[in-house]
């Protein structure tokens, strides 16, 4: 039973490990600590499957599990560096990579309760519901949080968010 749970396991991380990724790296925009992260978070899944009490959820066990380690990180290294290079992969087009950095920097000044749900909302595109159970949260406060934490960008912004 448990090894069949670890190889269910091990898939759903090999299937989305960039998104896995991603999440991680839009919390300490660091390629090598992202990765250090995703592998951490791997390790204590693993050790941890027992807590799972249903598997349809352990998608997004494993996202808190990323969340909280990203969050971790970050209060553990204070000095975030911004990689330019994540600006190519997620624009096209006309958007200003210059208000990209400013919103990205915004981001950083938000509390994590804010900060967390405005990436899986806008940057994960995740519905409120799922961010709901991913956050073990009341529905109303995922989105409660969200609209403050939009509020706080356009404060933070000046308006332009």
């Amino acid at each position: 039973m448990t090894n069949q749970l670890e190889e269910e396991f091990i898939k759903m991380v090999k299937e989305n490990k960039e998104d896995f990724y991603k999440v991680a790296y839009s919390y300490v925009k660091n390629e090598q600590q992202a990765l250090d992260i995703i592998g951490e978070a791997t390790y204590k899944g693993l050790n941890s499957l027992s807590k799972i009490r249903e598997r349809k959820y352990m998608k997004t066990w494993f996202y808190r599990i990323i969340i909280n380690e990203s969050i971790a990180s970050n209060r553990k290294n204070k000095n975030i560096v911004y990689d330019t290079n994540i600006l190519e992969n997620m624009t096209e087009d006309e958007i200003d990579k210059d208000e990209i950095l400013d919103l990205y920097n915004a981001i950083d000044e938000l509390s994590d309760k804010y900060k967390t749900v405005i990436i899986l909302k806008y940057m994960k595109q995740m519905k409120t519901k799922e961010i709901a159970n991913m956050l073990n949260m009341n529905i109303n406060t995922v989105k409660v949080q969200v609209k403050r934490g939009v509020d706080k960008l356009r404060s933070i912004m000046g308006g332009k968010a």
